[in-house]
């Protein structure tokens, strides 16, 4: 067994050996998490002092049996630490309106997978609480196959029949294997204006509805005008992009687009925080003071070669958006590119909203700060126009915003993926260093838990060992959790370059004697004193949405011509420019405008990313969960070793 030591060092085994403890019981709170074992689903609770088994059998509604057999150790005693296998047993289903409910009030609904009654209620255009009233139980989750009630009164008529004559649209019977572009094609009028008619066509297009089809489109020809972009003067070659996987299986949207029949061009709004006011000389009295002017006008620039701070990496972003056009205008697509200075100013992004011809926008890109991102996404939602955030990892506007594109992943994803990673390390001795602090013991526990369920995928809890050293002061004595002759994975998930600056010099000098690879966070790239040759010592490797391979021809050849037209070197910002614009405009150009369902199948190779776009939940907007592993090898090279999604 193993010593303990006062509030410095917290060992958790999960093993086959146990240690009999008997306390006090104590509260026991239901975990949130579930996992699949032989398609059986489990709750994993780690037991903590004072649980007993009756404890825990009361909160998880099982038996004292139940939980003995499936962890036959947890006979002899339950050990703080200890991961149980609780069975998952579902709430008893609700009971289900039957055909001979159906009457004047109320209209019946089966549920189909990924309707929740969010999706009901922007569906029928009904409060989520009438649609509780008439279906008790249904917060607390809806079935596939469940039959719902749904208030008749508010139903609109037309979302069946549309019986109602009316001069501006056409009625369509929805027939098998028409897609939204052919409708387009048919009825000559572009897919927006359909989707604009259509409330319900953001949930997707059914085989029997019944859609509105405009027969006056609102867009005019002639109010496109191609953006006065010097393209000429950028000297480049289109990229080659194999764009189809042929021996998969897709959506006919996929595959009836034909760009030369489309024969328009896309209209691209790029909204980014310029700032080109603050890039003319301060005008200042004679008189002043230079420091003293600065003092007062601390925003602007005071020589014309000079540029404004916060105008650099948004410029450099437009810089490398325009390589993007460039090439694939060469490859034949046409673009109208709109840029907008957004500043940092709400107003000013409420009024670009309402210049004219701006509801023509079939794809937007920006803006970068929060508060103008809201205001544009929420406007992208109302008028089904695509949108990309392209710098924060913040995911609270995805929800509910189908339209939306987020290109950072969120800290979340990027745990995730770590995760599946060390749970390839199946006989290591794993090792979770942290200091218990209370901004990151959320995220520790949550890629505590994650790691806890990929290992339980691949080999079940019974050989895991898993350690937890509380950091808390410099006396702690790490070595302690180590095994000789072992592989020592230390997780370190901490963003406090002080913290992790300390762990890693203590580490490298016990990788003498002891095997030790590391596993820290991209934020560790931020970090200006971190000894580079430890990292390479000890094989660091986190997880990262970003990775520029210098070595790639593509990359070599938009340096070149990023250095020949701008006559400097690309940042993160201009490579992501280059990234977003590329991918989005290659993805209309094969797809056309709505490619949301062929985002499986778009293959196209980018300069830093690997952008792989996946929906949380059917109404949200799209998440990047394309990040790869790096490494630092002991030969002091640093590669990717993958894109851990694409093998899920």
């Amino acid at each position: 067994m193993y010593a303990r030591s006062v509030t410095v060092l917290s060992l958790f085994f999960i093993s086959f050996f146990c240690v009999l403890a008997q306390m006090d019981p104590v509260e026991v709170v239901r975990s949130d998490d579930k996992i699949v074992i032989e398609n059986k689903v489990y709750y994993i609770h780690i037991v903590k002092p004072g649980h007993t088994l009756y404890s825990i059998s009361r909160v998880y509604e099982v038996s004292q049996k139940e939980i003995l057999l499936e962890n036959p150790n947890a006979y002899i005693g339950l050990q703080p630490g200890q991961a149980l296998k609780i069975p998952f047993v579902p709430a008893t289903p609700l009971e289900d309106a039957g055909p001979e409910d159906a009457g004047g009030d109320y209209v019946l609904h089966t549920i189909e997978p990924g309707q929740t009654l969010f999706f009901l209620s922007r569906y029928y255009q009904v409060d989520m609480d009438d649609i509780i009233r008439l279906n008790p139980g249904s917060e607390e989750g809806l079935n596939v196959s469940q039959v719902v009630r749904i208030p008749a009164q508010k139903v609109y008529i037309d979302r069946e029949g549309f019986p109602a004559q009316d001069d501006n649209y056409i009625h369509h019977k929805v027939e098998q294997g028409e897609t939204l572009y052919s409708l387009s094609r048919k009825y000559e009028v572009p897919v927006r204006a359909i989707r604009r008619a259509n409330d319900k066509l953001i949930w997707g297009l059914k085989y029997g509805e019944y859609l509105r089809i405009p027969k006056y489109a609102d867009e005019d020809p002639d109010d496109y005008v191609v953006a006065d972009i010097p393209l000429d003067k950028i000297a480049a070659d289109p990229l080659e992009v194999d764009v189809f996987d042929m021996g998969m299986i897709i959506d006919s949207d996929c595959t009836d687009f034909n760009y030369r029949e489309y024969n328009r061009p896309f209209n691209v709004a790029l909204m980014l925080p310029l700032f080109i006011e603050r890039n003319f000389p301060a005008q200042v009295p004679d008189d002043l003071d230079r420091e003293e002017a600065r003092k007062l006008y601390p925003d602007h620039i005071w020589d014309m070669n000079e540029l404004y701070h916060e105008t650099v990496p948004f410029l450099e972003f437009y810089e490398g958006a325009l390589i993007a056009v460039d090439s694939l205008v060469k490859a034949g697509l046409s673009v109208n590119l709109n840029v907008y200075d957004t500043r940092r100013n709400t107003d000013n992004v409420r009024a670009i909203l309402q210049k004219p011809g701006f509801r023509n926008t079939d794809l937007i890109i920006g803006p970068v700060y929060p508060e103008n991102m809201k205001i544009v996404a929420d406007w992208a939602l109302q008028n089904r126009v695509n949108i990309v955030s392209p710098l924060t990892s913040r995911t609270e506007l995805l929800a509910g915003n189908p339209y939306l594109f987020q290109v950072t992943p969120s800290a979340s994803v990027e745990l995730e993926q770590a995760s599946v990673f060390i749970s390839n390390f199946a006989s290591s001795n794993f090792v979770l260093v942290h200091k218990n602090d209370l901004f990151e013991i959320n995220m520790v526990n949550a890629f505590k838990n994650n790691i806890f369920r990929h290992f339980s995928y691949n080999s079940g809890f019974d050989n895991l060992v898993f350690k937890e050293v509380l950091y808390i002061n410099p006396t702690v004595n790490i070595e302690q959790s180590l095994v000789r002759g072992e592989k020592n994975i230390v997780i370190i998930p901490s963003s406090d370059q002080a913290f992790v600056s300390d762990v890693l010099m203590r580490l490298n000098i016990l990788s003498r004697a002891y095997d030790i690879t590391i596993f820290g966070l991209n934020d560790w790239q931020r970090f200006a004193n971190l000894e580079v040759e430890y990292l390479h010592n000890m094989e660091l490797h986190f997880a990262s949405p970003f990775f520029i391979d210098y070595d790639n021809e593509n990359v070599k050849d938009f340096l070149r011509r990023f250095r020949d037209k701008y006559k400097t070197e690309p940042s993160h910002y201009g490579f992501q420019g280059y990234d977003i614009m590329f991918y989005f405009l290659q993805a209309m150009k094969n797809f056309g405008p709505d490619f949301h369902e062929c985002l499986p199948i778009i293959r196209t190779e980018l300069l830093q990313a690997d952008f792989l776009f996946r929906k949380s939940d059917f109404q949200n907007g799209f998440e990047n969960n394309g990040v790869t592993i790096v490494k630092y090898d002991k030969d002091m090279n640093i590669r990717r070793l993958g894109l851990n999604s694409r093998n899920q």
